[in-house]
């Protein structure tokens, strides 16, 4: 049979004459078993709260994962859905691997396409495998090139 400590020290306190010295046992006692309660409570909030936390990081984990995907998708090189479109992206690579690079104004000409057509077709283009860059000098015009591939 299990004795509680205050129940150990009482029948101890008995024993002893001193009336100060039993009322300060009984005291540290009460104290003891009131911060034991407390430990007790703590380690179960602290349990709680592991708990929460876990809960939290999976959360987390599945928020990264959803903003990899659309990442990963946005990534994907967007292809034309237009028959046009299709045609004069390849017209436009076959130029490109032909003459090299080519002015936007001179593209516009050899495709036979307005400027605001030009357009279009540049926000179509996949960057991963073109580069616009300005070419210096007075004129400044845009220039479109074939990237290099390295193998």
């Amino acid at each position: 049979m299990e004795t509680s400590l205050v129940e150990t020290v009482n029948s101890f306190a008995t024993t002893l004459s001193d009336p100060r010295l039993t009322a300060l046992l009984i005291e540290l006692c009460q104290r003891i078993e009131a911060l034991e309660l407390e430990n007790k409570n703590n380690r179960k909030r602290i349990t709680e709260l592991e708990d929460i936390q876990d809960d939290h990081t999976k959360t987390i984990n599945d928020q990264a994962e959803a903003i990899n995907k659309v990442w990963n998708i946005s990534k994907r090189p967007v292809v034309p859905k237009g028959q046009k479109t299709k045609q004069r992206l390849e017209k436009l690579d076959q130029i490109l691997k032909t003459n090299g690079s080519r002015t936007l104004s001179q593209l516009e000409a050899d495709l036979k396409i307005s400027p605001q057509q030009m357009s279009g077709l540049i926000a179509k283009l996949d960057m991963r495998r073109y580069r616009i860059f300005t070419r210096d000098g007075e004129g400044r015009e845009k220039v479109l090139t074939l990237r290099s591939r390295i193998i």
